[in-house]
């Protein structure tokens, strides 16, 4: 992999909900994070219940910079 890509690990319970999901930013819950990711770049299933998004440092800061939409309850 290049030194330029970022992988970031994804985590779901038996019920397909996103428990776990690296890099998100203060305050925003592992699965808007995730939501937003899946917006914005493919989604690589693994086994295990894992999954893995791939992109660039750079891609990653803007993704970082762009406010994720929540759901009012």
């Amino acid at each position: 992999m290049p030194e330029s890509e970022v992988t970031i690990q994804v985590k779901y319970n038996p019920a397909g909900d996103c428990i776990y999901c690296a890099e998100a930013p203060a305050g925003v819950s592992a699965q808007d994070w995730h939501n937003h990711l899946s917006d914005n770049l493919k989604i690589h299933p693994l086994s295990g219940g894992r999954a893995a998004f791939y992109t660039t440092h750079e891609d990653l800061a803007r993704l970082k910079g762009m406010e994720v939409k929540r759901e009012a309850f």
